[in-house]
């Protein structure tokens, strides 16, 4: 059953006023936190990253054009947490029992059939993040699945190459659900992205590695296990923020390479935790792919900004790394867009009882966005002769070259405009997380599209934070950030993008025939999208939804 009403946050005022105060800091020991990288670049302790599991396909017919996996969604399984300063094991939940989120890979045109089965104690669903399907499978809050029950997806992936995932979607819990651990990765091929690999214009096999990069807040050692913390500090409200950052499981991770170029598949599948990457020596690097696919022309950056469910494709280059050498893959701090007391509408909170500007309080394990943090390093240990030269166009053929402009929308002088925005209740204590007013309600749709059309949608944060926005079943062209025209890694095409704080960005988008019904958007990150920042768009005439 859906719920009607939202959650609403209580807020102490430690959440409106030190949050502001604490944005960029970082603890003494944190060697990212100071730019002092050499402790963390000579490091023996550092746990070898593991890497990600791939589902076989059931049917064990390659040449059949479908592909069949089942995903169980198990509670309480065992999962060893690595890290440089000592181990544990933590009870997670997990698809199909694995230890470590899955990979599923697939190629376009192939006929997917996924069967879920529901064994948690509460609904859920799988929603597949960044594809183009239809409405009743893309794993929305409105076809849940109850507890001991099975769902088949079925649907057929007719788009680019590209790094795509999937993670439940139930109403209330997604922040929960994907938290605990329930997360995987969905890597999709076409001609185009196996030409470039087959042609060593990207590198592929053993020198294509995905990092899921998560932060995770741990309890005390209880019976030999740590068990994960979630939503236990007034501050979460700004979304689940933990003081470990793990990329596949484990903090801090190594892993050896040669002298050689790497293609790097970089998820920031963390619940609200913003990320700029870069390396320790600051060396540039490729982006090769954002959300959506593969980029027309790679871009070249020393550092690269990600909020929470973006994507990108990185190539790093060790060719002219000497054996022995080492380099770290760290977020370096940066000035976050987050809340403070004079940014955010507070009216009546000089009356809440039990106000508390202690900055110490409820602060342990929680690391604010914009700390410098270790991601991983990576230790070069063979010498290899890599023949791979980077493209530097796709194919003429392929998609991405054709750039959307105003002319193209169907709602051209009529755009769709979505306010994001927070206010606080004073007589009340609680925080209300709201696109255009509203909150979420199961049963109302806020916007209705066309079938087959092609639209402008400008996205507005009148918030004091930064919100990463995310719509299903549609890769969009990011046409301006506050007027100015989209550039570099923007070029790319997304399905979520970060909105900072009193910033509009201005997408566009065309659905596809296989769009049709109810499908949402919302904030991706997870709490603020669980407490109502989220709405129901309907593709074409009909959908699921029962409307009021």
């Amino acid at each position: 059953m859906l719920h009607k009403n939202r959650k609403r946050f209580k807020v102490l005022g430690l959440s409106l006023i030190t949050i502001g105060l604490l944005s960029g800091c970082g603890s003494s020991d944190n060697t990212a936190s100071s730019g002092n990288y050499k402790a963390f670049l000579v490091q023996t302790s550092l746990p070898s990253l593991r890497l990600l599991p791939v589902l076989s396909d059931e049917d064990a017919n390659p040449n059949d054009n479908k592909s069949t996996y089942t995903l169980t969604a198990n509670k309480n399984v065992d999962v060893a947490i690595e890290t440089p300063n000592g181990n544990w094991v933590t009870p997670m939940w997990r698809y199909n029992n694995n230890t470590l989120p899955v990979i599923i890979k697939a190629n376009r045109g192939e006929n997917m059939s996924l069967k879920f089965k529901n064994k948690l104690s509460s609904d859920s669903t799988i929603h597949w993040h960044g594809f183009k399907i239809p409405a009743d499978m893309d794993g929305g809050p409105d076809f849940p699945i109850a507890p001991n029950r099975t769902k088949l997806y079925s649907f057929t992936m007719d788009q680019p190459a590209s790094s795509l995932w999937f993670h439940p979607h139930p109403d209330m819990q997604t922040g929960k659900q994907v938290y605990m651990g329930l997360a995987g990765v969905f890597i999709l091929e076409d001609e185009i992205s196996k030409g470039l690999e087959a042609s060593n214009q990207l590198p592929s096999g053993d020198r294509d590695i995905t990092l899921l990069v998560q932060d995770r807040r741990f309890a005390n050692e209880a019976n030999g296990k740590r068990e994960l913390l979630y939503m236990n500090q007034e501050m979460d409200m700004d979304g689940m923020l933990g003081d470990k950052v793990l990329v596949n499981g484990s903090e801090s991770p190594k892993l050896e390479v040669g002298t050689a170029k790497y293609r790097l598949r970089l998820y920031n599948v963390s619940n609200a935790k913003n990320y700029d990457f870069a390396f320790t020596d600051g060396r540039k690097f490729t982006i090769v792919g954002t959300d959506g696919g593969l980029l027309a022309k790679p871009v070249t950056v020393n550092h690269i900004f990600m909020g929470a469910a973006e994507r990108v494709e990185i190539i790093a280059d060790f060719s002219k790394d000497s054996v022995g050498s080492t380099v770290g893959l760290v977020s370096k701090a940066f000035e976050d867009d987050t809340m403070d007391m004079g940014a955010t509408d507070t009216g009546g909170m000089d009356n809440m009882d039990n106000m508390d500007t202690n900055p110490s309080t409820n602060m342990s394990g929680r690391t604010t966005n914009g700390t410098a943090v270790n991601i991983m390093r990576f230790d070069v240990t063979k010498n290899i002769d890599d023949p791979t030269t980077i493209y530097t166009a796709l194919p003429a053929h392929a998609e991405i070259h054709t750039r959307f402009t105003a002319d193209n929308a169907d709602n051209k002088g009529n755009e769709r405009q979505f306010n994001m925005t927070m206010n606080m209740n004073g007589s009340m204590g609680v925080m209300s997380f709201v696109i255009n007013g509203k909150a979420f309600d199961a049963n109302r749709v806020d916007e209705f599209v066309g079938a087959n059309s092609t639209e402008i949608w400008n996205i507005t944060n009148n918030s004091p934070m930064a919100h990463p926005f995310h719509a299903h079943a549609i890769q969009w062209q990011i046409l301006s950030r506050n007027g100015v025209k989209a550039s570099g890694t923007d070029l790319g095409w997304k399905d979520t993008f970060l909105v900072k704080a009193n910033e509009s960005v201005k997408i566009i988008g065309k659905f596809e025939p296989v769009n049709q019904g109810d499908y949402m958007y919302h904030c991706h990150i997870l709490e603020h999208e669980d407490a109502g920042m989220m709405g129901y768009f309907r593709v074409g005439g009909s959908g699921n939804v029962n409307k009021k």
